[in-house]
């Protein structure tokens, strides 16, 4: 298992929607049109029937919330149904806040994108002397994922994710840990900015760095510089501290023909590529946050949008923390995250000033696929 989510594969033949009455009478008037909310029912349908985990829903048109609802149970135990002030773990969503960090210290002039990992990690091999901040921000770096380096090495039992409830496992690396395993690679998979590979040591580091500039905890800064200057009270940073999430949900796979919850990994406690929850209101903050200067100047926000280069020239569909797409011919920016039972994706379209947010609590709902049919229905794209 990894923390990391590719972009699902988004195709979709969408069906006429004509009545049976106006089928069995021509002449008979034409039947209203569904609205919007009424379309998305249907597609959640197998979600909000009873008995099964959903996902919490956003979107947003030009400023404006055109639907915000919950779909199915955030506790099966308790029957504790989702509503938008839910909290979900956002997987790797939590990269766009990692980047929107280390923007924010470029901007105050504290580190530059080009600066070496050797400067802020003097204690990594020779090698990290041509791996940058941006290669990391690109994922164009060449780490290895360090969970594949703590189960290579034995330092992690295999029987995750499971039940919280279940007891711990006897070791629990920290971001710290995993800093340390990561200086201790020998060298890279491929040369800095010779490929693009999806890499969640990457932002693991990237958390680090702005931790070692900063002088302040990763939690720290983010509370402090961005989730309190917009308002996100609902939003944290779960760490090594363990601080409590209110009303969070549980996290579910389907095995066996039964829900089994699985919030428990020994993994738990690393962040930059992970560990933020938050709540559709807070990410209805956010998003519209993106729209102004209120963390960083729009030239500093490009960055994030723009997609980066390969030492050959070569374009990549990613910026600083957001895949850069098209959907449907029109600009996208967006990320999925899948941790644990958590799928959540943030899909905007900033020309339209559209955004769709899901956050989901069961491993098999697609939240990606979930989100570009919304986009179409809201688009009215054909």
């Amino acid at each position: 298992m990894t923390k990391a989510i590719s972009t699902p594969v988004l195709i979709l033949v969408l069906a006429g929607l004509a009545s049976s009455r106006a089928q069995a009478n021509p002449d008979a008037p034409p039947a209203p049109a569904a609205s919007l909310a009424e379309k998305v029912d249907r597609l959640m349908a197998p979600w909000s029937q009873g008995g099964t985990p959903g996902a919490a829903l956003l979107v947003i048109r030009e400023g404006q919330i055109v639907l915000k609802k919950g779909y199915g149970l955030a506790n099966l135990e308790s029957q504790k149904p989702i509503t938008p002030d839910t909290a979900f773990l956002l997987g790797s969503v939590t990269k766009q806040f990692t980047a929107m960090a280390v923007m924010m210290l470029a901007e105050r002039g504290k580190l530059k994108y080009d600066d070496p990992l050797s400067q802020f990690f003097p204690g990594f091999p020779p090698y990290a002397r041509k791996i940058t901040v941006r290669h990391l921000l690109h994922h164009t770096a060449g780490f290895p994922e360090y969970e594949d380096l703590f189960l290579e090495g034995g330092k992690l039992d295999k029987d995750y994710p499971r039940s919280a409830k279940t007891p711990r496992s006897k070791f629990e690396p920290t971001s710290k840990d995993a800093l340390a395993l990561l200086a201790q690679v020998k060298a890279p998979r491929f040369a800095p900015g010779e490929k693009h590979e999806y890499s969640n040591s990457g932002y693991v580091l990237l958390a680090q760095i702005i931790e070692k500039v900063s002088g302040q905890s990763f939690a720290q800064f983010l509370r402090q510089n961005i989730f309190q200057p917009l308002g996100m009270n609902r939003s944290l940073l779960y760490d090594e501290t363990r601080p409590p999430v209110p009303n969070v949900a549980t996290s579910y796979t389907l095995k066996d023909g039964v829900y089994r919850d699985i919030d428990y990994t020994p993994l738990n406690a690393i962040y930059g590529e992970d560990n933020i929850y938050s709540t559709l209101e807070d990410l209805y903050l956010w998003d519209q946050a993106l729209y102004t200067e209120k963390l960083v100047k729009v030239a500093t926000l490009q960055a994030a949008f723009t997609p980066g280069k390969l030492n050959d020239g070569q374009v990549i569909e990613y910026g600083f923390g957001w895949r850069v797409r098209k959907f449907l011919g029109i600009h996208a920016v967006g990320h999925g995250g899948s941790w644990v039972g958590f799928k959540t994706v943030i899909l905007r379209f900033p020309e339209q000033h559209l955004t769709v947010v899901m956050l989901a609590n069961v491993h098999l709902l697609d939240v990606g696929d979930l989100a570009f049919q919304i986009s179409k229905l809201s688009l009215n794209t054909p």
